[in-house]
This record gives C-alpha cells, sequence and structure tokens, in this order.
C-alpha cells in the first residue's frame, strides 16, 4: 500500500513537472522597490553635425548652433517608481549622455501634453529633441516618460502632483546609477527644466525634493516654464471662456482625476456624443491633435451645464478639492527658480504665473518670472529654453574633465 501511494505521488510530481515545461507559464516579476534600475540599453549614437542639422529641419532658433558641441549617445532606461495610489510599477525613459567629457552636471529635462504612449524619447529619442540638445551642451541629460507613457501602460496621471514628482525622483535616482554604470562621472549639480506639463513636472518634482529629498538631490537650479502651477485659477480662466482650441488638455486633466479618486462620474461632467467617446480616446493609441479632432472647442457643447455653471460659481465639489490639492503654490521655493511664460498664451494662462510668482516672493522668495512679450504657448518655448540654459551655464562648474583626462575650460 506504501509503494502504492509513493507511485502515486511520483506520477502526480511528474505529470506537473511535463505540464510546466510544456506550457511555459510566464511567470511577471514583482517589484518590491521603488527606483530599482530594471533594464538600460543603448538606442542610438547621433553627431554633433547631425544635430546642428535638425535646427533647420524643425525650425529652431539659429543661435542653438552654436551649443551643440558633443556627439550624444542616448540610452532606454527602464525602472520602478510609485503610481498615484502608492505601488510599485515600470516607468520608463531616455538619457542622453554626451561623448568625449566626464564630471558632467545632470539635467532633468520634463516634456510637455503627450498622449499618445509611444511618442517619447526611449521609444524613439527624436521626439525629444531638448534631450539631444542639453547632452551636446555638455549635460548628462535625463528625460523621463512619465507613467502611462512609454513601458506603462497605466493612464496617465495628467497634473497629478505626488506621482508626477515621484517619477522623476526615481528617474535620477536610476540614472545616476546607469551613470555609474557606464563609467560616467557625474559632477553633482542637478538642474531641472520644463515646457507646459513639463513645467507642471518641474515644479511638482522641485517642491517634492526640497520637502523630503535635499539631503539626496541638491537642486542647483530650477526653470518651470507655462506650467499650470494654481491649477484652480487657470481652470477657472479657461472654463469661463466660451471656446477653447485645446479641449483634449481639459479632457485628459478630468479623465486623470476621474481614475486616480475614483469618481466615476465622466456622464456627469461630459455632454453626450462626448461623455461616451472621452474614456475611449485617452487609451495611449492617439495624439492630442486626434484628440482635438473628436471633441469641440465649444465648452458649452463639451460640459455638463451644471457642472460648468456649479464649478465656475465655487459650489462644485470633487473637482475644485483636486485641483487645490494637486496645486503647487503652497510651498516657498529655496532652490534659485526663474519662471518663464509668454504673455500671449492662449493654452496656459499667463495670470497663472503670476499667481505662483506673487505667492512664492509674498512668503519669502526671491523667483523671477521672465515674460516673453506678445508670446503664445507655441512661440514662447525656444525663447524660454535657450534663456533658461544660458542661466543654467551662470552656476555651472566650469571645469570638465576631457575624455583624455586632461583638464579644459571650454565655458571662460
Amino acid at each position: 500500500m506504501i509503494n502504492y501511494l509513493k507511485n502515486i505521488i511520483l506520477l502526480f510530481l511528474l505529470l506537473v513537472f511535463l505540464i510546466s515545461c510544456e506550457y511555459n507559464f510566464p511567470v511577471e516579476p514583482v517589484f518590491n522597490q521603488r527606483a530599482d534600475l530594471i533594464s538600460y540599453e543603448f538606442l542610438i549614437s547621433v553627431k554633433a553635425e547631425q544635430l546642428k542639422s535638425l535646427i533647420k529641419e524643425f525650425n529652431i532658433d539659429e543661435s542653438l548652433k552654436n551649443k551643440f558641441i558633443y556627439d550624444v549617445d542616448v540610452y532606454k532606461i527602464v525602472y520602478t517608481t510609485l503610481n498615484p495610489r502608492g505601488r510599485i510599477v515600470k516607468a520608463s525613459g531616455a538619457v542622453f549622455v554626451p561623448k568625449g567629457i566626464d564630471n558632467l552636471p545632470l539635467l532633468s529635462v520634463h516634456h510637455g501634453t503627450q498622449t499618445k504612449r509611444n511618442n517619447v524619447g526611449s521609444v524613439n529619442p527624436y521626439y525629444e529633441i531638448e534631450g539631444f540638445a542639453g547632452a551636446s551642451a555638455g549635460y548628462f541629460t535625463i528625460v523621463p516618460d512619465y507613467l502611462g507613457l512609454g513601458e506603462s501602460n497605466m493612464i496617465h496621471p495628467y497634473h497629478h502632483a505626488k506621482s508626477s514628482a515621484d517619477a522623476v525622483i526615481d528617474f535620477i535616482r536610476v540614472s545616476r546609477l546607469t551613470a555609474q554604470n557606464l563609467g560616467i562621472k557625474l559632477n553633482g549639480q542637478v538642474f531641472l527644466i520644463g515646457y507646459s506639463e513639463g513645467g507642471y513636472v518641474t515644479l511638482a518634482a522641485q517642491r517634492e525634493i526640497e520637502k523630503n529629498y535635499r539631503n539626496e538631490i541638491n537642486i542647483t537650479a530650477s526653470a518651470p516654464m507655462a506650467g499650470a502651477y494654481d491649477l484652480y485659477l487657470t481652470s477657472q480662466l479657461i472654463l469661463k471662456n466660451k471656446f477653447y482650441e485645446q479641449p483634449s488638455f481639459l479632457a485628459f486633466l478630468i479623465v486623470a482625476y476621474n481614475d486616480i479618486y475614483g469618481w466615476n462620474k465622466i456622464d456627469s461632467i461630459f455632454n453626450s456624443p462626448y461623455a461616451e467617446k472621452i474614456p475611449l480616446l485617452f487609451d495611449g493609441t492617439k495624439t492630442a491633435s486626434e484628440i482635438n479632432a473628436e471633441l469641440t472647442n465649444d465648452l458649452s457643447k463639451l460640459f455638463n451645464n451644471k457642472f460648468l455653471s456649479s464649478f465656475l460659481n465655487g459650489s462644485e465639489k470633487d473637482f475644485t478639492e483636486a485641483l487645490k490639492e494637486n496645486s503647487l503654490i503652497n510651498f516657498v521655493p529655496v532652490s534659485p527658480t526663474k519662471l518663464f511664460h509668454g504673455d500671449a498664451d492662449e493654452f496656459v494662462p499667463y495670470e497663472n504665473s503670476l499667481s505662483a510668482q506673487n505667492y512664492f516672493n509674498s512668503h519669502g522668495a526671491n523667483v523671477e518670472l521672465i515674460t516673453i512679450k506678445n508670446g503664445t504657448h507655441l512661440s514662447s518655448a525656444i525663447p524660454s529654453i535657450i534663456s533658461a540654459i544660458d542661466w543654467f551655464e551662470s552656476f555651472r562648474v566650469k571645469k570638465m574633465i576631457a575624455s583624455k583626462k586632461t583638464l579644459i575650460n571650454i565655458y571662460e
């Protein structure tokens, strides 16, 4: 009887072994810690002369040509960070490395609104021309994709302060580790820069770093540009108008908050047929232009009148609380900070940057607002970036170590 039972057990174990070999069930990795470097891989190498040719192709200010000095290698990084619910998830980004020099400052570049998951630097580095520009100027330049883009399949937490900041902070950490693995020496300087949503992400990361990570990340200078820092004021200014030419921005914000806060109220915020369309539009397969084409710029047609009127008269609760919770004017920057904004911006009201500057400086900061005169949201981008990089150069460590390990001084 005992031998019979042994034979049955052995047969069972053999069957389990054979079945598992035959089907080779995949096992999803379990991530237990944020800022784990999952992988890094080389993507592309581009010559400085090739980068200069992009100036003409993308109609970029010719003065940038002189800043394209070094050839650039690009790497894709996959890492772990926190989602809005505090769970460990996978994310990605691109690192742009100048060739032939060492002792590099780190430049964290934060891109503007992107709704199509693959239109990011880790998939195609040419989506992040700023990454090439920063690296070719001699910065170890990192560009996080953000959650919901690149390797991340969730809904992008658009203008959610904590998860925006966490994705940047953890990417700085794993990028530093990647630099070590590549034998690249960083000099400890950290610069933050971003435009539009990237401006918001820049200030969100700055606030979180200054509050909780100053012993780990010392911000040398920060340049948030054309971001919606005071989200409640920005939304009030936009929604009181009859028309808005980027309805995808508004829908993206509400879809993100609806997911994060579990509202389940898209139908009560938007009118039909847009209420039925909107959840499907933000699946990561469409660009903002494609989404705009499916919506309307007439806000009275896009939004439910009851929602719109209650928000504007101050009686609406959920959206108002979410906007105030994720606004970034409730801290005082301690790092050198300059805001940049065009005073004719039709998408992110200039008054928003005035509000942020007034709050910061009235509470003891010394934040300058650089105004691009008559600058629209599009036309202000390049002047803002050029001015910010020139400002960063005033902080930058002058001595750079050449590839032959001899000291050269290229900025004096």
